[in-house]
């Protein structure tokens, strides 16, 4: 199954991260690296280069903060568990031309044309370790996915292909969003499902907004 092999890859790339973070062979440039961090009240979130999928579009990781007090001051110290988010792209991939790829678009086209919602993206919410443990392993857990339409909305006056860029748009604005929970690990999936939808609801309605 498609799911499979997306949460297999996921998995993977959790992986050759940690690795890489603990081989000393690599020298100063790392395959995995942080182009962009933000820091706000409850953690850091990293904007990642490098994960090596073929259907990968964006890719966060949030470190959250463990708040402990200390002489009535807060002091923020990282905890041994990350929030990975990852989008990547659904359906046949732009160079794959076989008969059932060409079938396939054009099912995808038939629904939209009859107004229907095609999902052309997933969103995945992994749990895992900051740090292999001394064993050389670590602890994953998938918390939500969803797959979501990122297909240009009507008054937007994009092409269809726009879809990987607002895709785009909607995980950065999503990490963004995360960036403010102050438990993201222990959030139930209706809770997210709701915060998925209203931000992609959000991106949408600013690229169908007219502009001034």
């Amino acid at each position: 199954m498609l799911f499979d092999r997306m949460i297999e890859d996921s998995l993977g790339f959790i992986r050759r991260k940690l690795w890489s973070e603990t081989d000393p062979n690599q020298g100063t440039k790392k395959q995995f690296q942080s182009t962009k961090s933000i820091a706000g009240e409850f953690g850091i979130i990293h904007l990642l280069e490098g994960r090596d999928t073929p259907r990968a579009i964006r890719t966060w990781m949030l470190t959250p903060k463990r708040q402990k007090m200390n002489s009535a001051h807060m002091v923020a110290t990282s905890t041994p568990m990350d929030l990975h988010i990852y989008t990547d792209f659904l359906g046949p991939l732009p160079k794959n031309t076989t008969p059932s790829a060409m079938d396939e678009r054009k099912l995808q086209e038939s629904q939209r044309q009859r107004g229907l919602s095609v999902p052309t993206h997933r969103l995945q919410l992994l749990k895992a370790s900051h740090f292999l443990n001394k064993d050389g392993f670590y602890t994953s857990e998938v918390l939500h996915w969803q797959d979501i339409d990122c297909y240009p909305p009507s008054g937007s006056n994009l092409p269809p292909k726009a879809a990987n860029k607002i895709a785009m748009r909607f995980t950065d604005a999503f990490a963004f969003k995360c960036l403010e929970l102050p438990q993201p690990m222990k959030i139930p999936a209706e809770e997210w499902t709701q915060i998925i939808d209203d931000t992609l609801s959000e991106v949408k309605a600013k690229l169908a907004a007219p502009s001034v």
